[in-house]
């Protein structure tokens, strides 16, 4: 199984940035790694570590340009792919993303296993298990949405589940893939035993922004149960996570300022551990690659508002007829990504409420993420009409941040919503999401050819 394959031969590789001035721990044995309180905080680190991979930019570019976000403009075959729903078994960007979900996971596996032997204070296990449940918590809903799909709506088949370090695993553990519920079902196990453990909050707030920590486990909660609509559940975390939290930071201080009062938890980049979105998302004319741009039509609804400060992350190059979200502009690509903000929850209670027919409320939380935003209140009426302002309103908030294809497709619109996309370059003026079973990725041809048990999506056999 390609997933072994790969974590084997990178088992414990923790090399990354300094993270919380700790040595990150680099090509060591398990016995090593699990040796002292420094060296197990090392591979606490290179698990963060490790979440740049899928977070420097494949989770957001990947998703968002697959939906009527952002469109591919230059010559990235992977991406070009991407944009057509035209993902091959050998598309490099989904097996990089693929696997570096797993090496995270691997490396949660280690701490989970090794960390209740250690002689060191409970207090301190506890923590760091916890971080490690959380992680590899949002690896398996991360592999659920992205290559097995969205409970009510599509798919039957999971991420294979792997519990153990995978220096204990031979070949004869080889497994096939678990369902889709069960997948669902280990990620929310995992955060479920991560919000148990967790400090409610670090030394500091920044530290509490860079590790895991209750709020953090409560805003993945209310994620995870919106994707699975658990109305209810969404509503309760998502209070719970907001719970003596206000919009307070202005939007464009979310992204010129790293951990800031907005981000519940974010992903740590450096200008030696860098981020890859400016390089996408940034005009070409101002040092960047200038690949990714908005379509036209995601453009024409930021700027619609003129009072919409959202807008005011948009550019354009001049020589090229297309728009850019310019969230992340540090020339180094130092910025973090803010992988769970506040106004996501707001906008997760905002639509529980809805379907709990909590019209008031949904509305009360929809109009404070447009108050921050400086546009009016809505007045939509009626259910529908109400879900629908949300996910318009989740379309502007979260430009470039990964989420309107997931919006999407979890609510059932996904080959009535991605249809006659208009493209400004491609061998194609539009194209459409018109089989289901593209709504979720391939699993890579590695995968299925290293390991028999385990079956290809639908779409791709």
């Amino acid at each position: 199984m390609r997933v072994l394959v790969v974590i084997c031969a990178g088992l414990l590789t923790f090399s990354g940035c300094n993270l919380l001035d700790l040595e990150p721990v680099s090509q060591i044995t398990s016995n090593q790694a699990f040796s002292d309180l420094n060296s197990a905080e090392g591979a606490v680190n290179g698990m963060y570590n490790n979440l740049q991979t899928p977070y420097m930019w494949r989770v957001q570019v990947l998703s968002d340009v697959a939906s009527d976000m952002s469109q591919q403009i230059d010559t990235w075959d992977a991406l070009i792919a991407t944009d057509e729903f035209n993902w091959s078994v050998d598309n490099s960007e989904v097996e990089d993303l693929y696997t570096s979900f797993y090496r995270c996971i691997d490396i949660a596996n280690n701490i989970i296993a090794y960390v209740p032997e250690m002689a060191i204070d409970q207090g301190i296990k506890d923590d760091m298990l916890g971080q490690a449940y959380w992680v590899r918590g949002l690896a398996y809903f991360d592999l659920a949405r992205f290559f097995g799909g969205y409970p009510q709506v599509y798919g039957e088949l999971g991420a294979v589940i792997v519990l153990t370090p995978s220096s204990g695993i031979t070949e004869s553990d080889l497994k096939p893939r678990s369902t889709l519920a069960e997948t669902y079902a280990q990620a929310e196990s995992d955060l479920l035993q991560a919000l148990q453990l967790l400090p409610e909050a670090r030394s500091s707030t920044v530290l509490s922004k860079v590790k895991a920590t209750k709020p953090a486990a409560r805003a993945l909660l209310a994620r995870y149960y919106l994707y699975n609509r658990q109305w209810d559940l969404a509503e309760q975390y998502a209070t719970d996570a907001i719970a003596g939290k206000s919009l307070n930071v202005p939007f464009m201080s979310i992204f010129r300022n790293k951990n800031t009062e907005e981000s519940l938890f974010e992903v740590q980049f450096s200008n030696v551990d860098i981020n890859g979105l400016r390089n996408w998302y940034y005009p070409s004319n101002l040092s960047a690659r200038g690949g990714t741009a908005l379509h036209q039509s995601t453009y024409e609804a930021i700027v619609a508002d003129p009072a919409d400060t959202r807008a005011q992350l948009i550019a354009q190059n001049p020589a090229r007829p297309v728009y850019y979200p310019t969230k992340w502009d540090d020339p180094q690509e130092g910025d973090n990504f803010q992988l769970l903000r506040l106004a996501e929850q707001y906008l997760i209670r905002a639509e529980a409420r809805a379907e709990l027919e909590n019209f008031d409320g949904a509305l009360e939380d929809l109009n404070a993420v447009r108050a921050r935003a400086g546009v009016a209140a809505r007045t939509a009426a009626g259910k529908d009409a109400i879900i629908a302002a949300i996910l318009e309103e989740r379309r502007l908030e979260f430009v470039g941040e990964g989420q309107r294809w997931f919006d999407v497709i979890r609510r059932g619109l996904g080959t009535t919503v991605f249809t006659n996309i208009v493209r400004t370059t491609g061998s194609q003026p539009s194209y459409s999401l018109s089989n289901a079973g593209r709504q979720v990725m391939p699993i890579p041809s590695v995968e299925t050819r290293a390991n028999n048990n385990v079956q290809q999506n639908e779409a791709y056999r």
